[in-house]
């Protein structure tokens, strides 16, 4: 193992949304006390035996009492090794998104271990290297395999997170791979690293439908066995590779979760789009999400952000009928909801809701303007965020600029004592016939 320079490590990390997971693997791999000790709060991890270690390695040396924020990518390998032409398919296609400028010869060719080398321009990829890491392909899998069936998986994670004494944040997020960064933006060193790992195929990032509930169960259990004080918890899915099934979870898993859970104090979920598949409308209105929820025992600060294609879900399916005794910020993204029912989870908690959050949210039923007398009548208020495009069963579309959004917080948190009906007009933006 080598040191790489302070600077690169800042550089690395600087980038991460980009290049999240060749990025860190690579800092991971790389790290050395000395360089990154003070620096180095994030990992990615596969359930792999040798990321694993990586993780234990860092957890046990002088770096792990640094570790304040842990980042878990989603992917994981295919249950079975693909055939070589899927194998070099996914390769390819992930040669032509690095690459956009080199468009694939017409028509599409048949590849071989000896011509994709060709094909892309990638004189490097030689038919013996390809083979070579075909092979190693294959004996991670195989090691996935091993690790997901004898549960050491979670017996490495719940090891590691019991020695990373300052750990209060984890994020299981959707990684970026290979997209806005050439190889030619890394000194030397880094890119030899980069090219080994652009061998191993991110393509199989819809094989896998259990993989975000795989990880969440993780997550559960290391947490619960480490006993680990988590203060952040974030689940972000920014391609869709997780799917509704990250709410699959089984019950001994929720009930496992209110000891996980009970320090979250900030929770951010990003809800899958689930518009494709009924079956997964039916999961997700399951209420696992609400029942996860209200493990959380110390929340103080929910998120919630979905997509304006997902289709009504019950309230009581997102955050249950119970009162979360903490619960001070809300912040409500794309979501849609009911009058009636959105009210009464606010009434439930207006003894300690201070912040309201809502961006492009849709009413099924009820319209703003009584939605937003209600809060002022029964609560207790100082912020609401009021951007996007707001729209109400009727049909109305409210697109607030800042100078009525604030009126019209001025007016929920009764700093304005009149509903500022002119103000609302004169500078609302599209059309409404109801304010």
């Amino acid at each position: 193992m080598y040191a790489l320079p302070l600077d690169l490590l800042r550089s690395i990390i600087q980038h991460i949304p980009k290049r999240d997971l060749p990025a860190l693997r690579l800092a991971c791999h790389s790290l050395d006390r000395p360089a990154a000790e003070s620096l180095y709060c994030n990992t990615t991890v596969w359930i792999q035996r040798q990321s694993l270690e990586r993780l234990l390695n860092i957890a046990h040396s002088g770096v792990g009492r640094h570790v304040k924020r842990l980042t878990l990518g989603f992917e994981l390998l295919p249950r079975e090794l693909p055939k070589p032409e899927s194998y070099l398919s996914w390769l390819y296609h992930q040669h032509c998104r690095e690459f956009p400028s080199d468009p694939p010869p017409p028509p599409y060719p048949v590849l071989t271990f000896a011509n994709i080398g060709d094909l892309t321009g990638r004189t490097d990829w030689t038919e013996d290297r390809m083979l070579e890491a075909y092979g190693q392909y294959g004996r991670m899998i195989e090691e996935q395999q091993f690790m997901e069936v004898t549960g050491m998986d979670v017996v490495s994670l719940a090891a590691s997170l019991s020695r990373l004494d300052n750990l209060h944040s984890i994020v299981i997020k959707a990684d970026y791979y290979n997209e806005g960064r050439s190889l030619a933006d890394f000194p030397r060193d880094i890119s030899l690293l980069l090219e080994k790992a652009l061998l191993i195929p991110y393509y199989n990032r819809h094989i896998r439908k259990d993989q975000g509930r795989r990880h969440l169960r993780n997550i559960i259990r290391a947490t619960a066995a480490a006993t680990v004080k988590v203060t952040e918890l974030a689940i972000s899915d920014s391609d869709n590779i997780m799917a509704t099934r990250v709410l699959s979870l089984r019950p001994e898993d929720l009930k496992i979760a209110d000891f996980a859970f009970q320090h979250v104090k900030k929770f951010y979920f990003k809800l899958p789009d689930f518009t494709a598949n009924a079956s997964d409308e039916k999961i997700f209105a399951g209420g696992q999400l609400a029942q996860l929820i209200q493990a959380m025992g110390c929340l103080e600060e929910l998120t919630l952000v979905s997509s304006s294609y997902n289709p009504y879900v019950p309230w009581e399916a997102i955050c249950g009928t119970k009162r979360l005794a903490s619960l001070r910020v809300l912040d409500l993204q794309s979501f849609d909801f009911q009058e009636q029912e959105f009210m009464e989870f606010l009434l439930r908690h207006k003894t300690t809701l201070r912040v309201l959050k809502l961006f492009c949210a849709e009413m099924y039923s009820g319209t703003f303007s009584s939605l937003l007398s209600r809060m002022r009548e029964n609560l207790d208020l100082v912020s609401l965020e009021l951007t996007g495009v707001l729209e109400d069963i009727e049909g109305n579309f409210l697109d607030y600029s800042y100078v009525a959004a604030k009126a019209l917080e001025d007016y929920v948190t009764k700093r304005r004592h009149q509903f500022p009906l002119d103000i609302v007009r004169l500078h609302q933006r599209g059309n409404s016939e109801e304010i």
